[in-house]
């Protein structure tokens, strides 16, 4: 099982940014107040550029809340002084179905339908390189809206403990309905309200002294009221990565226990922003 990966750093809110096109601007994609969407004016060939403040390293990039279809392609390209170092190329954005799970006639070709849950993403894993910026790509010919649009991306290097020190069983994740029922004179019941937001609840029960050392770091640094992007199964792919990674926010205080010598137990709980 791939180790859970969080970016509490997310070099993309302080990068400076270009769009190729713009009904609404590349800006949306960052931390702004309220939450807006980057949307182009068609849905070939729309780019966002990102220059980054100063040349870093990143491992990551995520694209949150997008409405490419499943032939819909992302193509990741890192730079550097200009040159493109890293290149994806194009690669279809839709979660990709393993041949003897895929039932003809039923699921689309080549994707799986992930529609039903809240917000699909789309991400890219790498090596640590040194960039001073990252330029996506979107193509995507059979998009119904005509259009390319885009709730967050979010980039940078995660935090992930080594797979000996990874979550715990006893994952927990809940789908929270907002509203209320509400009873009418007649005594009918009705929900008022509407949406579903998720809490996700996990253990790290076997850190080290020194990994002990980097999430305390990593934690205060991020606090609780910064947005942070969470994967609890990256690379799982389906319905359980989807629906285990999303955009949080830390709910509560960071604490641990000291357990026996040389371990340490944390436990966490997000909730969706």
């Amino acid at each position: 099982m791939s180790t859970i990966r969080i970016i509490m750093d997310n070099q993309h809110d302080l990068a400076t940014l270009t769009a190729s096109s713009a009904q609404a601007p590349a800006e949306y994609t960052q931390i702004k107040g309220r939450s807006y969407s980057w949307r182009g004016i068609s849905a070939r060939n729309e780019q966002v550029t990102a220059m980054l403040e100063n040349p870093d390293f990143i491992s990551a990039v995520v694209v949150y809340g997008h409405n490419l279809s499943s032939v819909g392609t992302v193509q990741v390209e890192y730079l550097f002084e200009g040159a493109v170092i890293y290149d994806t190329g194009p690669i279809v954005a839709a979660d990709i179905i393993p041949l003897g799970v895929w039932r003809a006639g039923i699921d689309p070709w080549g994707g799986q339908d992930l529609s039903a849950l809240p917000s699909i993403h789309y991400n890219v894993w790498t090596e640590p390189t040194l960039i001073d910026g990252y330029r996506l790509t979107f193509d995507d010919p059979g998009n119904v809206g005509g259009y390319i649009q885009v709730g967050r991306i979010f980039s940078g290097i995660p935090y992930s403990p080594p797979k000996k020190m990874n979550i715990d069983f006893g994952v927990k994740l809940a789908w929270q309905f907002r509203g209320e029922k509400q009873r009418t004179e007649s005594g009918s019941l009705r929900h008022v309200g509407g949406g579903v937001s998720r809490r996700l609840s996990f253990d790290l029960n076997h850190l080290d002294d020194e990994e002990y050392s980097i999430l305390t770091q990593e934690l205060l640094k991020a606090g609780v009221g910064k947005d942070v992007y969470i994967n609890v199964f990256p690379e799982t792919g389906g319905v359980k990565e989807a629906a285990h990674a999303f955009v949080a926010m830390r709910d509560g205080d960071y604490e641990h226990d000291h357990d026996r010598h040389n371990n340490w137990r944390s436990p966490h709980v997000y909730l969706e922003v």
